[in-house]
């Protein structure tokens, strides 16, 4: 038996098991301030004949995932030669991916009645791999297989993996899955014990408890749960004041923990993985950094893709609206379109917002563009409450499309753009966001601010008038209280159930 010598270096634990503990993504998960286990890693059937997809952003954590999970399956005794570990970065074309695939299944799998785990990462730089998976699914060699494929866009795996009808396995959970920065619940219980061991005694970590506490919110009562944690705000607002810092990204988040600071390395590290991600979809960088400087002077103002054009030398607002659509499909931004109230429907021809989906993203962009050492760039952003509030209102929107996902009953058929809006009236007042998977529509509306006016609940209660939603929710920086038919929460608190 012959094994091609990069499967054996890419699987060391066929030699010696133990040597899974030497892996870089291993160690690095040893020594980081920031043991962060996703929760996305308990919706993985690993008894199942299934092809899963996991995408999400570059840099995110995605190998570090697998390379933990192939751990626990050692720790649980599965024979190492059962786990296969490869990444596509130096194949071309689905024939060598088969070959590659086969090689392992036909010379180093020991037992073809032991279920086979094939790990196989940043397939998406593989053109057409979906051909591969549908050749060896036809010849039956994925039986006893359970595959997890890993990519950095939202098309090319996507679109791809939509090419394999019946030949995915079934599961019990989701076949496509997204892997994105913490949120702030993930964060938030990662890097303290307090909070951590909180949402555990509250059982917090289930779902429907948690949508059960959003109900009970959005009946105008305050839960117990959630008066539980209040008692927890200075840790709380200490640890979201540091999300606003970091974001949800734990490389980011180890290194700020370390050093008090994110070196010009970091920043450049996940400016260079938007760049690369832009190039390979024959995007320009000039046009890139127009297109990112307009959304960072419009920060959470509707725009239209017209208005982003205006003083750049771009000459079609619809090469404006493929550069966002192209960030968007890589996890960088958000839009959202306006909602209609009579069809219960996004407006598209209406003006957009543009959200970055990451604090640090943004960050990163933004020095990128300003050309000033980024760390002190950042902390002097951080220092202007108008910045912080546009900021604030770009992790809640992020925040609002996951909760939103949990919400949809058919989430094979979620589509953020048709499920998170905001809405602006005659009288021109807003509502940042509406949620449309609950009974009725609800707005929340987000005033990171000390004091929380009746000047600031016009633009919910214009909608509650239209839409007899008889429920709005208020994300404040520090108020908590029930004030009619709305229900003001501090930002910190609310993102622990989303």
């Amino acid at each position: 038996m012959s094994i091609p010598i990069e499967l054996m270096d890419q699987n060391p634990w066929w030699r010696k098991p133990e040597d899974i503990l030497q892996d870089r993504r291993i160690v690095a998960l040893a020594n980081s301030k920031v043991c962060w286990v996703p929760r996305i890693k308990q919706t993985f059937d690993l008894d199942s004949d299934a092809v899963y997809t996991l995408r999400g952003p570059r840099q995110v954590g995605k190998t570090t995932l697998l390379k933990d999970m192939i751990r626990d399956l050692i720790d649980q005794k599965v024979p190492p030669r059962n786990i296969f570990y490869f990444t596509c970065d130096l194949i071309d074309n689905p024939k060598s991916l088969a070959d590659t695939i086969s090689s392992y299944l036909e010379s180093v799998r020991p037992d073809k009645k032991q279920r086979a785990y094939l790990f196989i990462d940043e397939v998406s730089s593989v053109k057409d791999w979906q051909k591969a998976i549908k050749f060896l699914a036809d010849k039956d060699n994925l039986t006893l297989a359970t595959l997890i494929l890993t990519g950095s866009h939202t098309l090319d795996i996507k679109k791809a993996s939509e090419k394999l009808p019946g030949r995915r396995g079934e599961a019990k959970d989701l076949l496509d899955k997204v892997m994105l920065p913490m949120k702030f619940a993930e964060y938030a219980e990662t890097l303290s014990k307090d909070v951590k061991d909180t949402i555990k005694e509250h059982r917090m970590l289930s779902w429907e408890n948690r949508k059960a506490i959003l109900m009970e919110l959005l009946s105008g009562e305050i839960p117990q749960e959630i008066k539980e944690l209040s008692f927890l705000s200075k840790d709380l607002q200490k640890l979201f004041q540091n999300y606003l810092l970091t974001g949800g990204i734990a490389r980011v988040t180890d290194e700020y923990l370390k050093h008090n600071e994110i070196s010009e390395n970091i920043y450049k590290t996940y400016v260079d993985v938007v760049l690369g991600d832009l190039a390979k979809w024959g995007k320009r960088d000039t046009y890139l950094r127009q297109v990112i400087s307009r959304v960072l002077e419009t920060s959470g103002s509707p725009v239209g893709w017209n208005t982003l054009r205006q003083g750049t030398d771009i000459a079609s607002h619809n090469t404006v609206a493929e550069y966002i659509d192209t960030l968007s499909d890589s996890f960088v931004l958000h839009y959202m379109f306006c909602y209609d109230t009579n069809r219960n429907k996004p407006t598209y021809q209406k003006e957009k917002k543009v959200y970055f989906t990451d604090p640090f993203f943004l960050h990163a962009m933004r020095a990128w563009i300003g050309g000033k050492k980024p760390f002190e760039s950042t902390m002097e952003y951080l220092g202007d409450p108008e910045k912080v509030g546009a900021l604030v209102e770009g992790i809640a929107a992020d925040h609002m499309v996951r909760l939103s996902f949990r919400l949809c009953e058919q989430k094979q058929l979620f589509c953020s753009e048709d499920s998170v809006m905001y809405w602006r009236g005659k009288k021109e007042r807003e509502v940042d966001f509406v949620l449309k998977h609950l009974p009725k529509p609800v707005a929340v509306e987000v005033k990171y601010q000390p004091k929380i006016t009746s000047r600031d609940l016009y633009g919910i209660i214009d909608f509650k008038k239209i839409t007899d939603s008889p429920n709005a929710i208020v994300l404040s920086k520090e108020t908590l209280e029930v004030r009619g038919n709305v229900t003001i929460i501090p930002i910190w608190l609310f993102l622990l159930i989303v």
